[in-house]
């Protein structure tokens, strides 16, 4: 089943490109089409459940051509598997450092800051992502915070600086 199609979005982006849309392509975009930020894995499994004999191969080669379509957007944090999304808007992500859960994050006015620092240093054609990293609100309430007691640190490297003389 082909999902129903918008011509800004993907039937445009198809449109300017040499691509038709296949039922694989239509399957992982109705499977991003939750906004949701997933491995390759895990995109699998979702299109597997429209098309039972896809294979890991068709899914990362269905999502390079849509990248460069332009379609969806990868995206890679401190060494975790790569995850894909269809969001087509400018946003940047807050990352869960605990369950690694992703959220998009919309923020306008980092275009200000973004043109002052490429004025400062005569950058032009500038483009940027933030990524904020923290424990979101239900890991937050399952554990204590691991923020280091730099007071404790201190005294425990005193103490062990001390044992060594």
């Amino acid at each position: 089943m082909v999902p129903a199609m918008d011509s800004n979005g993907v039937d445009a982006g198809l449109l300017r490109s040499r691509y038709r849309l296949t039922k694989q392509r239509a399957a992982v975009l109705n499977a991003l089409d939750d906004g949701a930020h997933l491995t390759a894995e895990s995109l699998l499994e979702r299109v597997r459940a429209q098309l039972p004999g896809v294979s890991l191969g068709t899914i990362y080669r269905t999502v390079d051509i849509l990248r460069e379509i332009g379609l969806v957007q990868i995206f890679t944090h401190n060494g975790l598997a790569a995850r894909y999304e269809a969001s087509l808007s400018k946003h940047h992500h807050l990352v869960c450092n605990v369950c690694h859960d992703i959220t998009n994050v919309h923020l306008p006015t980092l275009g200000s800051v973004v043109n002052a620092i490429a004025t400062q240093y005569h950058y032009d054609d500038t483009d940027a992502s933030l990524v904020v990293t923290g424990r979101c609100a239900n890991c937050a309430r399952e554990a204590p915070p691991t923020h280091i007691d730099s007071d404790r640190s201190e005294r425990l490297f005193e103490e062990t600086s001390a044992r060594r003389e």
